[in-house]
């Protein structure tokens, strides 16, 4: 009986033995089917900020998703990782995929992510990124910029300088450094698929079709200046990703205008724009437009920080296309679109640019004919929003009457700060002769700024262009107050305790234009002009506040602009003025034609 049960006992074994054998050639077998390959790998973020691959598959597949990132925040109360990636179709740009808190878990100061994603057949292009840097420990918590062009030097203090941040490098710099290099190391993201997945890998991003104009991998401090021609009405998509910190501060954005009438025809505004991932001042711009046949010109500016040369908070999620990109509708419409030269530039009428603090300049011009002027000007506005503090003007030379100036509300943002306008603008002059002014105040201007200078800082100042067609250089030239036929007598430039006498003649009735700048407040004025009858010592006329009005600058400053028929006779031009607040001897804002501070007298026609 005994040796009965030994030999079964021996059987089952050996049955047992055959069962488990079989189970693990199966488990192997379907290892071996759902075997998986790495076909992208993104890793070791010590000395990069973004580091990308594309793949795609004619058939939909599923991938495999091993990522490590980092929020550096125990209670997981960041919504965004720091260090983390993300997955967008190369056809439509658009984000499909991302890495969060919330799909990832905390181990230690790393986040991990580790699940399978279906995708349909396609393009892919996975990104990932570390920017920039959360820092804690029991004296600090802070979090900077990485900036990777300063190998020795990565951490950037928000480009913040002076003793407190120069001492807390010195305290806390070499730590941050170690302990970035120590975790960004283990940085980084694989994708695996099934081994019998066709998958073909390339670099991104997949380029646009019938891209008719790409500026892109934009970096710091960019000036893009791209004319065009268009010869057949068109739609062009525009596909633009920028920096946008508020509603009224343009960072990097960009803009395109119509060179004939100066009219934006397109730009990129909060009320057109989206979110473009990362950071929430990534915005984008992605829509058709539509062009008259025409000449164009394309402004794309960016400016000293949060670019592809270097972000200071997390990319948008198509950073390689950070810029603008014209693309075409069709292939057929790209034969109406040619990229042509700039041709106005050499067609200035008058300039005065790379103004500075506390200037007021001028410069005469004579129309022979009418002319439509281009009017570009670069200047500050207050911080009260309803003044401007540098800012242009045009004067006809003749009635000293404004035919232009600069205001508040016709200028757009011209880069950097936000008081920082801009026009750009298309005006009508009739043929005469003309004076251009620029003034500025005590500080911002060009060299001395106080706060981001404008984009085109350069050109801080009024220009002026010829924007008729055919024009030609002798329809212009230079015009000199001093050889004003119209002027009939003159006491200008007046100091402090003047008094001033000119005598003139009349051999005819003959109507005068009085231009007189002086001193008034409260009804009374203390620097002011008349005229008088240089026979019967009467006064003719004289320059009483209530006939004035504001000079520009201090509210006492007041000027006075008519005209009076005198009879034929001998006069005097007088001038008074008491000792204080004259020419270049101000002792507030002075008026806007301050050189013309006294009297006088043109001859109307």
């Amino acid at each position: 009986m005994l040796n009965k049960v030994l030999k079964y006992s021996k059987k089952a074994s050996l049955i047992n033995q055959i069962l488990l054998l079989s189970f693990l050639t199966l488990k192997t077998s379907n290892l071996i089917s759902a075997q998986e390959k790495v076909i992208i790998e993104l890793k070791n973020f010590t000395n990069t900020e973004l580091k990308s691959g594309g793949f795609s598959s004619p058939e939909n597949f599923k991938i495999h998703i091993k990522a490590t990132g980092s929020s550096l925040d125990t209670r997981n109360r960041s919504e965004n990782l720091f260090a983390y990636c993300w997955i967008i179709n190369s056809d439509t740009r658009e984000k499909i995929w991302e890495m969060n808190k919330y799909n990832s878990t905390k181990s230690g100061k790393y986040s991990k992510f580790d699940d399978y994603l279906n995708l349909p057949a396609g393009s892919y292009e996975i990104y990932y990124t570390c920017p920039i840097f959360r820092y804690s420990s029991t004296f600090i918590h802070i979090e900077t910029n990485i900036d990777h062009r300063a190998p020795d030097e990565i951490i950037d203090w928000e480009l913040k300088r002076g003793f407190f941040y120069d001492l807390l490098n010195d305290w806390f710099g070499g730590d941050i450094r170690d302990e970035f290099k120590k975790i960004a190391k283990n940085f980084g993201v694989e994708i695996l698929v099934d081994e019998k997945t066709p998958v073909f890998l390339f670099q991104p991003p997949v380029e646009f079709q019938n891209v008719l104009y790409q500026a892109v991998e934009l970096g710091e401090n960019k000036r893009i200046k791209q004319a065009f021609k268009i010869t057949s009405p068109i739609t062009i998509k525009i596909y633009a990703i920028g920096e946008i910190t508020s509603s009224d501060n343009f960072a990097d954005y960009g803009y395109i205008v119509d060179t004939k009438t100066r009219k934006r025809q397109w730009e990129m505004k909060p009320s057109n724009l989206s979110s473009a991932g990362g950071s929430s001042k990534n915005k984008i711009f992605n829509g058709d437009v539509f062009f008259q046949p025409g000449t164009y010109v394309l402004y794309y500016f960016t400016d000293d920080s949060h670019s592809f040369a270097d972000w200071n908070a997390l990319p948008p999620y198509d950073p390689l296309n950070y810029g603008i990109t014209l693309i075409a509708k069709n292939s057929e419409d790209r034969k109406y679109f040619q990229l042509v030269e700039l041709e106005q530039e050499d067609q200035v009428i008058s300039a005065i640019i790379k103004v500075g603090s506390n200037e007021l300049k001028s410069k005469g011009f004579t129309l022979k004919k009418d002319l439509d002027l281009r009017v570009y000007a670069i200047g500050e506005r207050y911080s009260s929003r309803r003044q401007m503090a540098d800012y242009g003007w045009i004067i006809d030379a003749k009635t000293r009457q404004k035919v232009w100036e600069m205001t508040v509300d016709q200028t757009t943002h011209a880069g950097g700060a936000n008081k920082n306008r801009m026009v750009d603008e298309i005006i009508n002059l009739p043929a005469g002769n003309y004076i251009l002014f620029y003034k500025t105040d005590d500080s911002h201007a060009y060299d001395d700024w106080n706060s981001a200078p404008p984009y085109d800082l350069e050109n801080y100042g009024i220009t002026l262009y010829a924007a008729t067609e055919n024009f030609q250089k002798d329809w212009v030239q230079e015009f000199s107050e001093e050889k004003n036929e119209h002027i009939i007598a003159q006491i200008i430039k007046v100091k402090d305790n003047a008094n001033k006498t000119e005598y003139f003649e009349l051999k005819e009735p003959t109507r005068i234009r009085i231009y007189a700048i002086g001193e008034g407040f409260r009804n009374e004025m203390f620097d002011y002009g008349w005229i008088e009858d240089a026979i019967s010592n009467k006064v003719i006329w004289e320059m009483t506040y209530s006939m004035t009005f504001h000079a520009g600058g201090s509210r006492k400053n007041r000027i006075v602009n008519t005209t009076l028929l005198l009879d034929k006779g001998s006069y005097r031009l007088r001038y008074k003025s008491d000792d204080s607040h004259s020419y270049n001897n101000w002792n507030d804002d002075p008026p806007e034609d301050a050189a013309f501070w006294g009297i006088t007298l043109y001859k109307e026609k």
